[in-house]
Order: structure tokens, then C-alpha cells, then sequence
């Protein structure tokens, strides 16, 4: 039992003469990327981030993504909160999409398809608060970083902050041979004309099975073993973008900090991802008394727990110029933060997954944490806190709160609440984008499979089966309709269920269904307590 102690933008090429050469730049451009949400974005995210480590939070008014993909968190914040965004992607086809979605929303988001040399020269962008970038800084070439970092040391605020996700040494370092070989493959052996992600998969394979020949044994760990079995589970545009580029770069802690440093006066301020807070808890005592050798110096201890935990990948949030808060002003900080569950109470456990594995809550602690918040509704940690003392009978701390904070985001039971005023204002836009995708759901399978809260500016994730009860609770009030509607859209699409791996029989689709829609109705409460029904 633990109480916690927490210790693309792509650009493109032009030759004098204005002829395009080599325009995507060694990126996968045959086939759009995926139609995926990045929570890490959540610009409310940060505020939590940043109080783990005591340093200020910045206030957020404009914010921009480079390489937004098909534009899905790119709307969806812009349509949750009260943040003018800007974003762009150099895949024209892709910035459609996103402006479309930007339409039906009316939320304030400006969309380019610019180059980052273009955006790079624009004169009508204002300064940013929060420049994002996803997926993107590993897998372009060097000069592209270059324009990338230009593009944030110009563009950024002072105390602004910039996310970036990128490959780590670490977790790729005995992966990549294999890598360069299904990119080999998939490149000159593979039939001319298909698409990226056929490709990819075919590379996939085929390095498959050489890890399979027992005179490979040599060469094979559990490492390389494990993310051959992820990679085979991926969306097959997933892979082409993932494996396919040109340019694909890891890198250590202390190489990407000194390029950002370097280039854009970046200082690492916080990790985005929760689980990399509670590092102690994952640690042996001998690694906890190794990387305390090294605590003194930032860049040395980020890659000495990298490569304990073998990281393939960071997200991480950095800002130019960090301020750090006294005792009595992160207390301030802290009391005003509003939280709320975003689970059903009954669905709650006490459990929680760690690199190292699975550990346990307290549920001294937990138990009445959870009880205070079951009603959904967003309360301050202030109010939180005093409640919480009174049904354990003893001070409660805020390193305590705030462990429990981390511990439960990282399970995405709980989330920070905007304030009422944003609120109304998203809700109305956040409507209209959730209503065009429960459309949607009955059309297009697997068109967005995420719906968006203006109570927490971030969005959840549904399946397929999921989102159409959702949109039949919209349109009927009784479960037996809803699942008269679903098993008739499944009828019509001539399409089935499938449950651990395998089709559900038709004669059993009946029962699965109802069962779903029970299930369903637990958590429609909690969506509309949370707007976003």
C-alpha cells in the first residue's frame, strides 16, 4: 500500500528558381495520418505539471500547434477553452479537414497549411503562450528542427511554454537496426505503387519474421520482442508515419536540452506525462540511491532514469523562463485548483500502473477522496481538503493532495476544472463538434473516437460501439430503443461485434448489446455532468 512521495510541422523546400523540390521532405505523404487526440495538449493540463513542481503556471491566451495532423486536438482545445489557437499542417488535405471541423464549431482557431519556412516569415501572428508539438521533432531532418526552433525562440512569450513529445535513446537504441531494415524493405521491395501503410505492414512482417529464425537469438531481447508485438497492433497509417520518414531521430536528455536551450532558450520545467511524477514509488532502493549520485544536475538524472526504464518515449513541457513559487504562494496555487471525477464511482479501483508494474492505493486515504467527489461536480481543493480532514480526523497536507492528484490523473479518474465562465462560453462550441461526431458515428466507423468536455477543456475516449449508444441516448430515452437502434445500424453496415479478439455469434449480439447499454447508462450521468452530452 503507497501514499505517494513525489519527489509537423514539416517544412518545405524551395529551389532559387522557384521550382518544389522534395517537398514533404522525406515525410509519409500518400496517406493522412490518424485521426488520434493528444490530451498533453489540454492547455489546463499544464497547470497541475507545473505546481508538481512548483514553478507558475502561465497564463494561456493564445497557443499554436505545429504539425497538427488531422486538426483533432487542435479543434477540440480550441473549442473548450477560452484560448485563441493557431495551428498548421503542411498537408493540405489534412488542414481541410481540420478547417471543416473548425467550422462546424465556430470556435476561434486559425488553420494554415503554411511550411514552417512560411509560418516562420509571417509578420500577423501574435506571441504564444503554449506552441505544442506532437510526434513531430524526432522524425524531421535537422534543418527542419532548426526552422522549429527558430520558429518558438521568435514566437514564443517570455514565460511561455512548449510541449514537445520525441523519441528517447533509451527505449530505441536496440531497436533501431531493426527499424532501418523494415524501412529498407518496405522501401525497395515491396510492390511499387502501394500505399505507405501497406508497405509498412508488409516491412513489418517481414522483420518479423527474422526475429522469429532461431539464429537470431543472438540479437533478439524483450525489448525488441515487445515492440514488434505493439507495432503489430497499430493502425496501419499509424505504422507508415511511425516508421516509414525519412528522418527518425532518438534522442538523449541531455542532446535535445541543449538544442532547445541553445536554440530557443528552453529549460525543462515538467513532465506532461503523470506517471513520469511518481518516479520514487518505481524505483528499487539501489536505483533511488543511484540517481540521487547525479540529483544535482538535471540533464545527468533525466538520462539516468531514462535509461532505467528504458523510455522510448518523453513528452515533456519546457519554458522560457521558468518562475519558481515560494512555500505560501504554491499553497495559493494549489487551494484554487478545482477538481472533478470523471468516472463513475462504482468504477473506481485502487490500483494503479506504473513502468515497473502495478501498485496499490491507500484506501484509507483514497476511499474518502472518493466519496467527497462523487457527485461529479467540480470543488475546489481548498473545500476538498477540509472535508477530507474531518472524515480522517488529522491535518491532511498538500503534498499529500497533491500525490493523490498526480496518482488519480494518471488513471484519468480525475481532472483539473476551468471555471464557470469558460465554461459556458466552450459549451456552446463543444456541443456542436460532439453532435457532428455522434453523427458521424453511424456513418463513418471509427471517423473520431473521442468526445470533448468544456468542464475540463479535455476529451475521452469512446469505441466505436460506445459512441452510437451515446448518440441513441441523445435521440431515445429507453435502453431497449437504444439498443433497437445500434443493432440496426450493425445490421445495415452488415458489420458485427467483436469481444476479446472474436466475433460475437449474431444470436448472442442481442444480449452483448443490452449489456452494453446497462453498462452505458452508468456513465451518462457523468457525461452530462461533465456537458459533454
Amino acid at each position: 500500500m503507497f501514499n505517494f512521495l513525489l519527489v509537423i510541422l514539416l517544412s518545405v523546400d524551395f529551389i532559387q528558381k522557384g521550382m518544389i523540390m522534395n517537398w514533404n521532405q522525406g515525410y509519409v505523404t500518400d496517406i493522412n495520418y490518424t485521426r488520434g487526440y493528444c490530451k498533453m495538449l489540454n492547455p489546463l493540463r499544464i497547470k497541475l505539471c507545473f505546481l508538481a513542481h512548483k514553478l507558475l503556471p502561465p497564463k494561456i491566451e493564445n497557443a499554436c500547434e505545429l504539425g497538427f495532423g488531422q486538426g483533432i486536438s487542435l479543434n477540440f482545445n480550441a473549442a473548450s477553452t477560452n484560448v485563441n489557437w493557431y495551428g498548421t499542417d503542411f498537408n493540405p488535405s489534412q488542414a481541410a479537414f481540420a478547417k471543416n471541423m473548425a467550422d462546424i464549431s465556430g470556435a476561434s482557431v486559425n488553420i494554415f497549411d503554411d511550411s514552417f519556412e512560411e509560418l516562420l516569415q509571417r509578420d500577423d501572428l501574435p506571441k504564444f503562450d503554449f506552441i505544442a508539438l506532437h510526434g513531430i521533432y524526432s522524425w524531421v531532418s535537422p534543418k527542419v528542427r532548426e526552422q522549429i526552433t527558430a520558429f518558438i525562440h521568435k514566437n514564443l512569450s517570455i514565460g511561455g511554454v512548449c510541449y514537445i513529445s520525441y523519441n528517447c535513446q533509451a527505449g530505441w537504441g536496440s531497436v533501431t537496426p531493426f527499424r532501418n531494415l523494415l524501412r529498407a524493405y518496405s522501401t525497395n521491395l515491396t510492390a511499387g505503387g502501394k500505399a505507405s501503410s501497406i508497405r509498412a505492414r508488409e516491412g513489418l512482417n517481414f522483420v518479423s519474421e527474422l526475429v522469429s529464425l532461431p539464429s537470431t537469438e543472438v540479437i533478439k531481447s524483450p525489448r525488441v520482442i515487445g515492440m514488434l508485438q505493439t507495432l503489430q497492433r497499430m493502425d496501419d497509417n499509424y505504422l507508415a508515419h511511425e516508421l516509414l520518414n525519412e528522418h527518425q531521430y532518438a534522442f538523449d536528455f541531455l542532446e535535445i536540452s541543449k538544442e532547445l536551450g541553445n536554440n530557443a532558450k528552453l529549460n525543462f520545467a515538467s513532465y506532461a506525462n503523470f506517471n513520469d511524477h511518481l518516479t520514487n514509488i518505481q524505483l528499487s532502493k539501489e536505483e533511488r540511491e543511484l540517481l540521487a549520485k547525479v540529483a544535482y544536475n538535471q540533464e545527468l538524472y533525466e538520462m539516468l532514469k531514462d535509461l532505467i526504464f528504458a523510455n522510448n518515449l518523453r513528452s515533456d513541457y519546457w519554458v522560457k523562463g521558468a518562475v519558481r513559487l515560494n512555500d505560501a504562494e504554491w499553497e495559493r496555487e494549489m487551494l484554487d485548483l478545482r477538481i472533478v471525477l470523471t468516472i463513475p464511482l462504482s468504477e473506481a479501483n485502487y490500483s494503479i500502473q506504473t513502468y515497473k508494474g502495478t501498485l496499490d492505493l491507500n484506501k484509507d486515504f483514497y476511499t474518502p477522496l472518493f466519496e467527497i467527489l462523487q457527485d461529479n461536480e467540480p470543488k475546489l481543493l481548498k473545500d476538498i481538503k477540509v472535508s477530507l480532514e474531518k472524515t480522517l480526523k488529522r491535518e491532511v497536507n498538500l503534498i499529500e493532495l497533491l500525490e493523490a492528484l498526480i496518482a488519480l490523473s494518471s488513471k484519468d479518474y480525475i481532472k483539473l476544472a476551468q471555471d464557470e465562465a469558460t465554461i459556458e462560453k466552450a459549451q456552446n462550441h463543444t456541443q456542436k463538434l460532439n453532435k457532428y461526431i455522434l453523427e458521424r458515428s453511424t456513418e463513418t466507423f471509427g471517423f473520431i473516437n473521442h468526445l470533448i468536455s468544456p468542464v475540463t477543456g479535455e476529451a475521452i475516449s469512446l469505441n466505436q460501439l460506445d459512441l452510437m449508444f451515446v448518440y441513441a441516448s441523445t435521440l431515445k430515452d429507453k435502453e431497449k430503443d437504444w439498443v433497437e437502434f445500434v443493432a440496426n445500424v450493425l445490421q445495415e453496415k452488415n458489420e458485427g461485434i467483436i469481444k476479446d479478439g472474436k466475433e460475437i455469434p449474431k444470436e448472442e449480439m442481442k444480449a452483448e448489446l443490452e449489456k452494453q447499454a446497462k453498462k452505458l447508462k452508468t456513465w451518462l450521468a457523468v457525461f452530462k455532468k461533465l456537458k459533454i452530452i
